[in-house]
């Protein structure tokens, strides 16, 4: 399903900018190092972007994806 497969990139996406930014993957780790990245920003085409928001968005993108399956629509 190619719904799927995006919601896959989004998900590889999201967590590799969390290894990225927190230089870990372990959820404890990055939920208590959060208040210290508040303040990241990101320019890209002329607009400002904050790491948290990004990593929230990959995210979100990815749970939509994944509950678009046809399997759950009948």
């Amino acid at each position: 399903m190619i719904m799927n497969r995006i919601a896959d990139v989004f998900f590889l996406l999201a967590i590799v900018f969390i290894l990225l930014k927190f230089k870990t993957t372990d959820f404890i780790v990055v939920f208590n190092l959060i208040p210290f990245y508040l303040n990241d920003i990101h320019f890209f085409l002329f607009k400002t972007f904050n790491s948290l928001e990004i990593i929230s968005f990959f995210l979100l993108i990815a749970a939509m994806g994944k509950s678009a399956q046809i399997g759950f629509h009948t």
